[in-house]
């Protein structure tokens, strides 16, 4: 057989047994429930929770991981199953929802207007390596808006990390959701006390 045949069908098999990698589409997820067996009777007040902004740099759908403060790299088959800033955003009203802390919680503005509006900005959130250690970081920022005057009411900063001891994606995703859950539950008790003052000055 002709040599350049030959080498022409070895390289025919060798490009039909490449096979490109599969996508792997991530969520945050955790169990949404109560803080207690008998939770308090949501706070008499409406809330309107704004879709959060997102830096440029996390406004994508493939998961970000980097090595320093400086230099920014983005996996090639890992991939979020919806942009991280809707996805964080649909967490936290679920999340609100669960924890019965507002009478009524929408996300656009209807004929009657809210109580209050929800906003804020997804900063960072990402897979950190670290020479040998790997964290999870997570930063957002949230206000509370008081809708019938515009007064900021409440604005509070999450910069939160946690170790990952299994070095893969789906460990940074699993610790991400739980540094989720633990920043929401304080963020859920910080505004009862708040919303619940709000509501005693109100009172004759």
């Amino acid at each position: 057989m002709n040599k350049w045949i030959l080498l022409a069908l070895m390289l025919g098999v060798g490009w039909s047994c490449t096979t490109v990698p599969e996508n792997t589409y991530f969520t945050l997820a955790y169990k949404l429930v109560p803080d207690s067996k008998e939770p308090p009777a949501p706070l008499p007040v409406s809330v309107r929770v704004r879709e959060l902004e997102v830096t440029p740099a996390y406004d994508k759908e493939r998961l970000v991981y980097r090595h320093s403060p400086y230099e920014f790299k983005y996996y090639s088959y890992q991939m979020w199953a919806v942009k991280p800033h809707r996805m964080v955003s649909e967490l936290m009203v679920r999340h609100f929802e669960e924890a019965r802390l507002f009478s009524s919680i929408s996300r656009d503005l209807g004929d009657v207007r809210p109580d209050y509006e929800l906003s804020g900005v997804l900063q960072s959130i990402e897979e950190i390596d670290s020479g040998d250690e790997w964290y999870a970081h997570l930063e957002f920022i949230l206000r509370v808006t008081r809708y019938r005057d515009g007064a900021v009411i409440w604005s509070h900063r999450v910069d939160a990390k946690k170790k990952v001891y299994n070095k893969a994606p789906v460990y940074v995703i699993k610790a991400l959701s739980e540094l989720m859950e633990e920043e929401m539950n304080k963020i859920v008790a910080e505004l009862r006390i708040l919303l619940r003052g709000q509501l005693a000055e109100k009172r004759p």
